[in-house]
């Protein structure tokens, strides 16, 4: 499925594939609203007090009618939630040999440290069409480490690790995108939000080995 003009960008296959689900959602609930609501017109009208039938019928119930409309809702929520479990799982399974980056949550920055040592604030840089797992925790309270353009959020917690990982497709390579913090963690929750730029696995790579020679130029 195509991005949408009115969600964020979907920067894997995974967040179209949730988009997909939303909208497969969104169709059952659009569905059955208009449905219920137009039954209930169509009864006000149809049942309404009238000279011939001033009191109207008792109903005592309809055994076949109740387990029917039971039954069908019943279904319908085993079914989405087949679904979203397995994108659930589909999500924290990570694929073998990727890039790890390590997301530390803080009052009220995040960081981030990369296999090579290099560690910045706000800053977040990916490899486009490559694995890239994220292993999240917290150093102080619980923050929620959130990536809309690709659907996914984990919270950071302190002493424990949470991971989600991704790989963006590269027709995103030099596009930037946020990052926020989705867990009120403080006076300072609004302004934690880092960005997440996408760059070619050479530009990437080119980035790190800067990026690590800088980093030691100014810590002497």
């Amino acid at each position: 499925m195509g991005n949408s003009t009115w969600l964020p960008a979907a920067l894997t296959h995974f967040s179209q594939s949730v988009d997909g689900l939303f909208y497969g959602v969104l169709g059952v609930v659009t569905f059955f609203f208009v449905l219920v609501e137009v039954l209930l017109v169509v009864f006000l009208v149809r049942y309404r007090r009238t000279k011939r039938n001033a009191v109207g019928a008792n109903v005592h119930g309809n055994n076949k009618l109740e387990i029917l409309w039971t039954l069908i809702p019943a279904l319908i929520l085993v079914a989405i939630g087949v679904f979203s479990v397995k994108y659930v799982y589909a999500a924290q399974v990570a694929p073998a040999k990727p890039i790890v980056i390590k997301v530390i949550g803080h009052e009220w920055k995040w960081e981030f440290q990369y296999p090579n040592g290099v560690d910045t604030f706000n800053d977040l840089r990916v490899p486009a069409g490559q694995n890239v797992l994220f292993d999240i925790t917290s150093a102080d309270v619980i923050h929620g480490f959130y990536v809309p353009a690709v659907r996914l959020q984990q919270d950071a917690l302190p002493g424990r690790q949470t991971q989600f990982w991704i790989n963006v497709e590269s027709q995103y390579t030099g596009q930037t995108f946020p990052v926020p913090c989705d867990q009120f963690c403080g006076p300072g929750h609004p302004t934690m939000v880092a960005t997440m730029k996408v760059m070619s696995p050479a530009d990437f790579q080119t980035w790190l080995q800067t990026e690590k020679q800088a980093q030691k130029t100014s810590q002497g």
